[in-house]
């Protein structure tokens, strides 16, 4: 698993040390919903390689300085998808299999890969999500710079307020994070 997670940081420098983040944060929000010990240790090893699939997206479109074309986007959209195919085989991947393929699903049903609505989202896979669109908004990227906590988790309560994310998870969250001093 290390490995894996080692060779996604490898491949693209803008999101090295991503799903590490992604990972802790995920981990700090189940601790606070009061998820079991099995659970936060599946979102930790969930976090880490929730994006080993963009080791099949070419690094053209994941770098791309500027909005990607429909079909970039299309492609791009593929790699939780890949990370489900590339972890299904090894045996003790089997928990953490619906959290790397689903952490991009929203609760409006408009996510992909499976447009996945509110009642088909477990909450281990809200707390994953949370934690991605956080270290997202709030980490430099090659087409904009990072957000402030505080700007970034605003953009977040709007989205929950247009039905795409969970408002109180988002909520307990932000009293998680909060805690953390402030890199910025």
């Amino acid at each position: 698993m290390s490995s894996l997670a080692a060779a996604l940081d490898a491949k693209d420098q803008y999101t090295q040390g991503h799903s590490l983040r992604v990972a802790e944060y995920a981990v700090d929000l189940g601790g606070a919903v009061g998820l079991s010990e099995a659970d936060r240790r599946n979102l930790r090893r969930a976090g880490r390689l929730h994006d080993i699939g963009k080791i099949g997206i070419s690094l053209d479109y994941l770098n791309k300085p500027g909005k990607l074309t429909t079909e970039e986007y299309e492609l791009v959209k593929l790699h939780p998808q890949f990370g489900f195919d590339i972890c299904k085989p090894l045996r003790t991947m089997g928990p953490l299999l619906s959290l790397i393929r689903g952490h991009h699903e929203r609760l409006d049903g408009r996510g992909y890969p499976d447009g996945l609505t509110e009642e088909q989202i477990p909450i281990t896979l809200r707390c994953l999500t949370i934690a991605d669109i956080y270290d997202a908004l709030t980490t430099d990227r090659v087409y904009r710079k990072a957000y402030i906590r505080e700007d970034a988790l605003e953009i977040m309560r709007k989205e929950a307020s247009a039905g795409m994310w969970d408002a109180r998870l988002i909520d307990t969250f932000a009293g998680v994070v909060l805690k953390i001093p402030a890199l910025r």
